[in-house]
């Protein structure tokens, strides 16, 4: 049984990692009661308690339909400009979810490139941060994305590439990969809302997710949330190689997959967090799980808690040196699991420093 007093920490808990939607679908269906309820004191405040988390669960349903018919309507506008769209992550993970409302819906990242042409064809990426700059004059390009005009108050990350890594060899290989793979993604249709949105599949779900994972590991952090939509993207892919025997080659060796692409100590990590933590089924695993970079990992996303909001162990400041003091210090407690992109942040930054002074012109 669990107190009042830990049903409270479990609520903090949940809104640090941005869970409380999917905590509140499970209280729905147990009937729970503090160990302490028989204090009438104690059992009105877990009332309260309750009230408030379903208030939130509430909310976050609202805010769900809300950002599906912005989906839809970013996605739209685009086709009408001469671009396709495929949304990343968000509202198409919330899909893989048995209640796709109880996720907690964040900014809309879509990859765009000009129809008919792939990204790295000819001058696609200036074409894309001209058209944004045209209608948001003020955009920053950086690699990878480029902020776009809000749609209803909620963000839009416009991307032609959907990630990249630091490591410039493994950097090439995964541009390589998504450029490969990229056709198949934008004509990978599902209904979202009132219409229909292309989305990545199952199957190339599971590197492009396991790449944004290790990225943010190495920027803000990551959440009990990424690794949550990692399990269902697992789990839908289960489902997909149950029913489709035409998979994709890279999923026949996963671990030649990530290795090639330098994803292969992050993927350990997140099979052992997913089996230890989550309960998930060894035979799910699809690499060995690495139990040393899983509990590095695992400690980073309680410390951190949803993006890394709640460490304090970077107070570096927020101007131009202490961001980049920022990044050395969590580059050299990453080089010991992670070497290969740990020594290549510090070069990297310098390389993207260029590149945006040149597509920022």
């Amino acid at each position: 049984m669990v107190s009042l007093q830990e049903w409270q920490e479990i609520y903090n808990l949940c809104k640090q990692q941005s869970l409380i939607g999917v905590f509140a679908e499970a209280l729905k269906h147990a009937n729970v009661r503090p160990t302490d309820d028989d204090n009438e004191r104690n059992a009105d405040a877990f009332e309260d308690l309750l009230m408030t988390w379903m208030g939130d669960a509430s909310s976050i349903e609202r805010l769900n339909a809300k950002v599906s018919a912005n989906v839809v309507q970013v996605v739209n506008l685009f086709q009408k400009k001469g671009f396709e769209a495929c949304l990343l992550k968000g509202q198409g993970n919330a899909l893989m979810y048995p209640n796709d409302s109880i996720r907690i819906s964040g900014d809309i990242d879509v990859w765009v490139r000009p129809k008919g042409k792939r990204v790295g064809e000819g001058n696609s990426v200036r074409d894309i941060v001209r058209f944004i700059k045209s209608i948001k004059p003020d955009a920053k390009a950086t690699y990878h994305h480029i902020d776009c005009v809000p749609c209803n108050g909620t963000e839009v990350e416009v991307h032609y590439r959907p990630q990249f890594l630091f490591d410039f060899r493994h950097n090439r290989n995964l541009q390589n990969f998504f450029y490969q793979w990229e056709d198949k993604q934008f004509s990978h249709t599902v209904s979202l809302g009132e219409g229909e949105v292309a989305v990545p599949t199952p199957s190339f779900n599971i590197v492009f997710q396991l790449s944004h994972i290790y990225n943010h590991l190495f920027h803000e952090g990551i959440g009990l949330r990424q690794v949550m939509d990692y399990y269902y993207n697992l789990k839908v892919y289960k489902q997909e190689c149950d029913s489709d025997t035409n998979l994709p080659e890279f999923t026949k060796n996963w671990d030649k997959t990530f290795s090639g692409l330098g994803l292969r100590g992050i993927a350990g990590a997140i099979m052992w967090i997913l089996i230890y933590k989550f309960g998930m089924s060894a035979q799910w695993a699809i690499v060995v799980p690495d139990e040393k970079r899983g509990r590095f990992v695992f400690n980073e996303i309680m410390h951190g808690g949803n993006f890394g909001k709640y460490d304090d162990r970077y107070q570096f400041g927020k101007g131009v040196i202490g961001k980049n003091f920022q990044r050395l210090y969590r580059d050299f407690r990453l080089f010991s699991l992670f070497p290969s992109e740990s020594l290549s942040e510090p070069f990297f930054r310098m390389y993207h420093a260029l590149w945006r002074l040149r597509y920022n012109r």
